[in-house]
């Protein structure tokens, strides 16, 4: 069973489970030097875009999502509210309308309850989730959730270091590594950023090609379709249908995960 719950846990994070080995990630075609007017402009742009979606108002999300792994194929459904950056609740809905596993996510613990098996285990950290599950990945929980609410500059840096024509009408951005200071939240800095001229993310792609998250779709400058491919293995698609800004913050409440009394509450650990 608790194979099981990780692997449930896991689905909340498939931005990092990937796919067939016959997927490969967007092929970045850098050729030139960008001029520094048209770099800037486009940059502008992007920091424009994210500033429309500040981390500190409340949220609620609902997406499809579909995760492939050499062994496994899999879709569910995804629902998730908060009132800013933490805490953040999230409930796995199964195929035939049920919760499959509900979390809460915060700066001091996170917590993955399965309903079905009565069990939980908890995480001191987002960070630390994903590492004792196998997925050592340079950023947390907490920036995968901004990613999806189109909080860019959560996970990508507001500087960068040299830009690029890329294809035929966009920009890349390669990034200097910043001095590391644990009060921060880690970003992705080791690759390459792509943005169209709306200074839209078309895609990211890390410098050893390990990962690749592409926007493939947006609605009103926000992304409706992002696919992410890490290695040759595994692959996830998430398909947000609805992205509102609640009229008043969640109750306190809401945002809560209490467990049964007969739940077995365990601290993660590695998967076998």
């Amino acid at each position: 069973m608790m194979k099981r719950l990780l692997r449930l846990a896991s689905v909340v994070f498939c931005i990092f489970l990937l796919s067939a080995c016959a997927q490969h990630a967007p092929q970045i075609r850098i050729d030139q030097q960008a001029t520094q007017t048209e770099a800037e402009q486009v940059w502008a742009k992007y920091l424009a875009n994210a500033r429309r979606n500040p981390t500190s108002q409340p949220f609620s999300i609902r997406s499809s999502f579909r995760f492939k792994t050499s062994e496994t194929s899999n879709r569910a459904s995804l629902i998730m509210w908060g009132n800013g950056a933490t805490p953040v609740r999230i409930d796995i809905i199964g195929p035939f309308g049920s919760i499959v596993a509900s979390l809460r996510m915060s700066n001091l613990q996170s917590i993955i309850y399965e309903p079905d098996s009565k069990r939980a285990v908890y995480s001191d950290s987002g960070q630390d989730l994903l590492v004792r599950m196998g997925l050592p990945i340079p950023v947390s929980v907490q920036d995968i959730i901004a990613l999806l609410r189109g909080n860019y500059t959560k996970l990508f840096p507001t500087t960068y270091d040299t830009a690029y024509v890329e294809g035929a009408a966009n920009i890349a951005y390669t990034f200097s590594t910043p001095v590391s200071n644990k009060n921060t939240s880690q970003k992705l800095t080791n690759g390459v950023l792509v943005l169209n001229k709306q200074g839209l993310p078309v895609v990211w792609e890390q410098k050893d090609k390990s990962m690749s998250i592409s926007f493939e779709k947006y609605k009103d400058r926000q992304p409706t379709k992002i696919r992410v491919l890490a290695g040759t293995e595994r692959s996830a698609l998430f398909l947000i249908k609805d992205r509102t800004i609640p009229v008043s913050p969640f109750d306190p409440k809401a945002l809560q995960l209490v467990l049964p009394p007969d739940t077995k509450l365990e601290p993660i650990r590695p998967m076998q």
